[in-house]
């Protein structure tokens, strides 16, 4: 059965929310935590995207590194940015608090693309974005704290980096991106390395990390990156809002722990606006 490039897009991004979104469950099993962490999987998602590269291109690899020139490097930078300045905008204030601030990429990848790309943006996509986001809010609502600055600029830093990301893959769609999927792992893991205390993760830590890098951040970002051939910009963006959906049903299914009102109600609301852009985009 041959999909439609518009639905195959949208499935692939869907399926990276998936991979994403059981972050919140691996990492409870994890005696580590902070730079050692983003580290540790940054290392492992660019070995695991690294071997699936190998196998896909073999001696065209190369090649393949350089027709995404400087384009994949650009994108690799800000992936790699975007995974450092999490952990540095959760450590600053409380999670809730930097996931509403992070779910605003798919406003930033609407805005650059319409300038940058020329893509049409139209009223429903946005309509769709902006409740997307109201979403998010309600769901963190009951979790909210006090704002820092410091962590507001870098959760904050994080939603420019992803939105612009996708812009930029976006804009290079000709080549083969998932080499920059690659670069970002590196990238992260090179930037964090003089700063993370590796003895402190433990050996029973790396079954859970490899996890981690190989199919939460690796699998997921192999899956966007191709997605993201076939959408545009905005809608690529607003379907990975599907991370915060699922998430807390993980949680709530694997730990029993019941989600709150505001986490229900939020919840149903980006179901209804990702659904509703997904509706209307495929008509």
């Amino acid at each position: 059965m041959i999909l439609p490039p518009r639905l195959k897009g949208s499935l692939m991004v869907l399926a990276a929310s998936v991979c994403w979104s059981i972050a919140g469950l691996v990492v409870r099993h994890v005696e580590a935590q902070g730079l050692p962490v983003v580290f540790a999987r940054s290392a492992f998602m660019a070995l695991g995207v690294g071997i699936y590269l190998a196998i896909v291109h073999r001696e065209r690899l190369p090649g393949v590194f350089k027709a995404a020139g400087l384009a994949g490097v650009l994108s690799g930078a800000l992936l790699g940015a975007s995974f450092v300045m999490f952990i540095l905008s959760v450590t600053y204030m409380p999670v809730a608090n930097a996931y509403v601030l992070m779910c605003g990429s798919p406003l930033v990848s609407a805005l650059l693309a319409r300038w940058w790309l020329k893509e049409e943006l139209s009223w429903p996509v946005i309509a769709a974005i902006l409740a997307g986001i109201s979403g998010i809010g309600l769901m963190f609502a009951d979790g909210m704290g006090e704002m820092s600055l410091l962590g507001t600029l870098f959760g904050l830093g994080v939603a420019v980096a992803f939105g612009a990301n996708v812009v930029v893959l976006r804009r290079k769609r000709s080549a083969d991106m998932v080499t920059a999927a690659f670069l970002g792992g590196l990238f992260s893991a090179l930037a964090t390395l003089p700063f993370a205390e590796i003895e402190t993760i433990l050996p029973g830590d790396l079954p859970w990390l490899a996890l981690l890098g190989f199919v939460q951040l690796g699998a997921g970002l192999i899956l966007f990156v191709r997605g993201t051939r076939y959408l545009p910009s905005a809608e690529a963006s607003l379907l990975t809002l599907g991370e915060a959906i699922l998430a807390p049903v993980w949680v709530w299914l694997f730990f029993s722990e019941t989600p709150s009102l505001y986490t229900v109600a939020g919840g149903l609301i980006v179901l209804g606006a990702v659904a509703f852009q997904t509706v209307v985009t495929s008509r």
